[in-house]
């Protein structure tokens, strides 16, 4: 499911593809229940970094409502989400499912009644943060 891109996006994930052969891959652990694992970090000379990150959501948890920078692209591996970006309809993704987050989108992401794993990349300017968490 496409929830949304822009050029700058398109830009900087055409770089990505391109360059995507430069680095290795930690070996994955078994992740934890509500974490956040970085599994990739590269710093392009262009001023851009990018992160693969996996995300374990306990059962029946909510995200705080928060931005990205720039664009989230993410794939759930298993579980089911729903993800709900400020202005637009409420989109339920299950395990295979591809997903991308705009940049600057406010949104929360739901989880159900099971832990759910999602793998997102972030393509941002060096040094921003990957997340800003919105005031309720």
């Amino acid at each position: 499911m496409m929830v949304g891109f822009n050029g700058k996006a398109c830009a900087m994930l055409a770089t990505l593809v391109a360059l995507a052969g430069c680095t290795s891959t930690p070996p994955a652990a078994k992740p934890a229940a509500g974490s956040r694992t970085v599994l990739q970090h590269v710093v392009y000379p262009a001023g851009y970094e990018v992160n693969v990150i996996r995300i374990i959501l306990p059962a029946n948890t909510n995200s705080p409502h928060h931005t990205h920078p720039d664009l989230e692209s993410g794939y759930v591996a298993r579980g089911s989400v729903t993800i709900a970006i400020d202005g637009q309809p409420e989109h339920v993704l299950h395990a295979g499912d591809t997903f991308e987050t705009p940049a600057g989108a406010p949104h929360i992401v739901k989880n159900g009644p099971q832990e759910t794993e999602i793998v997102s990349t972030y393509i941002t300017e060096l040094g921003k943060p990957l997340t800003q968490v919105l005031p309720q």
